[in-house]
């Protein structure tokens, strides 16, 4: 297949790749892809029979070659139901080579495309290069297509999963088989998630999106504050806070929240909001509206987790990630709003006043996406809030 002449890199890894295929540096390309999540694509039925193990489906090129296809993070293939995205690296590769009648074809018919022979001289060098250059944990990284998704509600329904796409260093704004891989999606839904059937992914996306996945306690309290906030300039105290919560409490004819978990609740709510602004996730009067985003902004990731482990259609994954932006339009009222109520939601679940990882692996992703002079390209800064 001829390269197209309109192509463009649609990431840095293929921009790199490409410059080192123009000047003939096999030594350079490889460095790229030893740095690089690589992808193979097998049929469900043969990968799900594989038991994890090595597979390879070779081709013939047209001119006699029996190739290895694998492809970069942005130029992987449209998604096509029987087919699955296999996650490698050129370690892997090298490690587990089916013999050296078969060459690497990097990205075929592509600008950035490389044939890479694999004889016992080959594959020692891509060794020695994979250890030098061993890809380990993705590293934290806002990742863009160029080709993807930049402009729109569904771009901007996308970069409110953002959080976990730069956490995980992988491309935030497309849809199809983009996230991770295949058996990795699944293992996420299983293991974090206790969802392995469309079923029970569509009840957790229905939690998620009703807002039901996160104890209700941290909500009710954070409304109480914006109702009884409304239209003035002034903190409410935290004694006042307290007391409107029971006030409102002792109202209801029956009682769906505890108050016990509330009251305390309520201090942490507000230590959590003083290191907030100490960390410039809020600003200095700052304070946090709503935790809804954490839901809303985990629902996106469930959902292209759910289209990679083959559990929804794409169109209910992106209909859930609409549906996912416009409730966060609804809730939030900019980036830096919804930021702040996505680590509040995250650290009132999981943390427990240490701030550690929790909160740390909330905030580095957040200073990247509001960081205009290392990130001008981020979504949180090229997308208005209000569609």
């Amino acid at each position: 297949m001829a390269a197209s002449r309109s192509w463009s890199p649609p990431t840095r890894i293929e921009r790199d790749l490409h410059d080192a295929a123009k000047a003939g540096d096999r030594a350079r390309y490889l460095r790229v892809l030893a740095q690089a999540d690589l992808f193979l694509y097998l049929p469900k039925d043969h990968r799900d029979a594989s038991g994890g193990r090595p597979a390879w489906i070779p081709y013939e090129d047209g001119q006699g070659n029996w190739c290895i296809v694998v492809r970069t993070a942005g130029e992987r293939l449209p998604r096509r139901a029987q087919f699955v995205a296999v996650r490698t690296s050129l370690h892997d590769l090298a490690h587990d080579w089916p013999g050296r009648r078969f060459s690497l074809h990097v990205n075929p018919g592509t600008p950035a495309a490389m044939l890479l022979t694999s004889g016992p001289w080959d594959v020692r060098r891509w060794k020695r290069t994979a250890k030098r250059h061993l890809l380990g944990d993705r590293p934290v990284s806002l990742l863009t297509k160029a080709t993807g998704y930049r402009t729109g509600p569904l771009a901007h329904a996308l970069a409110c999963g953002a959080h976990l796409s730069v956490r995980n260093g992988v491309l935030w704004n497309d849809l199809g088989d983009v996230y991770d891989d295949y058996e990795r999606d699944a293992e996420i839904l299983r293991d974090g998630w206790a969802t392995t059937t469309p079923q029970a992914w569509q009840e957790q996306m229905d939690a998620l999106l009703e807002g039901r996945n996160s104890p209700g306690e941290p909500e009710f309290a954070l409304r109480v504050r914006r109702e009884l906030s409304r239209g003035t300039d002034t903190h409410l105290d935290a004694d006042t806070w307290r007391r409107a919560c029971t006030e409102i409490l002792d109202q209801l004819d029956e009682r769906p929240l505890d108050e016990a978990v509330i009251q305390p609740l309520i201090g942490r709510i507000l230590r959590y909001e003083a290191r907030f602004r100490a960390d410039g996730l809020i600003e200095p009067d700052g304070y946090v509206r709503s935790a809804l985003a954490y839901d809303y902004g985990r629902a996106v990731s469930f959902a292209r987790w759910g289209l990679g482990a083959r559990l929804c259609s794409e169109a209910a994954a992106e209909e859930a990630i609409r549906r996912a932006g416009a409730l966060s339009r609804e809730h939030h009222t900019s980036w830096a709003d919804f930021s702040a109520g996505y680590a509040l939601g995250r650290v009132m679940r999981f943390d427990t006043e240490e701030f550690g990882s929790w909160y740390t692996s909330v905030l580095e992703p957040h200073r990247i996406l509001m960081d205009a002079a290392e990130n001008p390209d981020s979504p949180w800064l090229t997308l208005p809030w209000r569609q």
